[in-house]
């Protein structure tokens, strides 16, 4: 008579967790028993798997694209047709620090002032993760004030007649200019944002060096949410030659008229500004909503100031575009 060595195997299951209501007693085969083994790795490493791809799911849905645009304010001297700027990296900042959108190991060289009355530059589009950001990082390659001149600078002054200056940055700010600005990236969406560089407060004269430092005033706006007035002055005459500069409601004062006396500048606290053509019409772009003044001053045909002619007021709202039609009998004397 033969007899069955193969080993007994007692499980007891409890049905209903922590309440054993029944108690059975049976046996189970050593080869089923692996069996069960198998299918509880596999679960667990199903498990993992799952989870896995679960964080892999949520990173890449965390994650949204920005296009990155650069555009400029004409300058004041008459005599300048180009402000060329060599920028070799951008960063911005979020809630987790600073993050690099674009790095480029060959610095790129452009002329800011072909980038006017809505005219923007397109710099990058990248993926970036989902969030708020505050402040954007404007990395330019530029000497040094202290440092000598180079044969072949990468930001510059060009001139009318073909000279060029060269531009110099203040000592230590190789590191980067900040730009303030908030606008917040939607996961898996996408958003344009502009730097609106106003060139014609960046440029400062040194003093008794006879350098010109570049010191950047810069907005950091979301496209989607910038308002643009483009608008006409009747009656303008050919020998006319105007500007209009927009400030936020209530902050010009007659005060804006005076000379700065340590940079020259006038209308300092101005948002932004633009040269009206021939025709009398102009365009201020990329705006914030709100309520504005925008005042008409005469210029020289070296662009010095001479008068203001008057003031007209405005009211934007979010991406909207404002047509206007003006003309003296409209403008408020200040």
């Amino acid at each position: 008579m033969s007899v069955n060595t193969k080993k007994v195997h007692l499980i007891e299951v409890t049905a209903i967790v922590g309440i054993p209501f029944a108690t059975f007693r049976y046996t189970i085969s050593k080869q089923t028993i692996l069996i069960m083994n198998t299918i509880i790795r596999l679960s667990a490493f199903s498990v993992v798997l799952l989870g896995i791809l679960l964080t892999s799911c949520t990173e890449e849905t965390n994650k949204g694209r920005i296009q990155l645009y650069i555009t400029d304010a004409p300058v004041d001297d008459a005599n300048v047709d180009g402000v060329f700027l060599s920028i070799s990296g951008i960063e911005l900042r979020g809630a987790d620090g600073w993050e690099t959108v674009a790095t480029y190991q060959e610095p790129f060289s452009i002329n800011i002032l072909d980038y006017q009355e809505g005219k923007a530059y397109f710099l990058t589009e990248e993926e970036l993760t989902a969030g708020t950001y505050t402040e954007a990082r404007l990395l330019l390659n530029a000497s040094a004030d202290k440092g000598a001149p180079t044969s072949n600078p990468g930001c510059y002054i060009h001139y009318k007649d073909g000279s060029m200056q060269e531009l110099f940055v203040p000592s230590g700010a190789q590191s980067g200019y900040k730009v303030k600005g908030e606008f917040t990236l939607a996961p898996e969406g996408t958003v344009a944002v502009t730097l609106d560089f106003d060139v014609r407060k960046s440029i400062v004269s040194a003093g008794a060096s006879n350098r010109f430092l570049l010191k950047p005033v810069v907005r950091l706006i979301a496209n989607q949410n910038a308002a643009i007035i483009e608008g006409t002055y009747e009656g303008i005459t050919a020998e006319s030659r105007l500007v209009v500069y927009a400030y936020e409601k209530g902050t010009y004062t007659n005060t804006e008229t005076e000379a700065d006396a340590a940079t020259g500048l006038r209308f300092t606290k101005a948002i932004t500004s633009t040269n009206l053509d021939a025709e009398g019409n102009f365009t201020l772009a990329f705006l914030n909503a709100g309520e504005y003044d925008l005042v008409f001053v005469a210029i020289d045909e070296e662009g010095e100031f001479q008068d203001v002619v008057g003031y007209y007021g405005a009211t934007l709202s979010a991406g909207a575009r404002l047509s206007l039609t003006i003309n003296d009998s409209l403008l408020t004397l200040l």
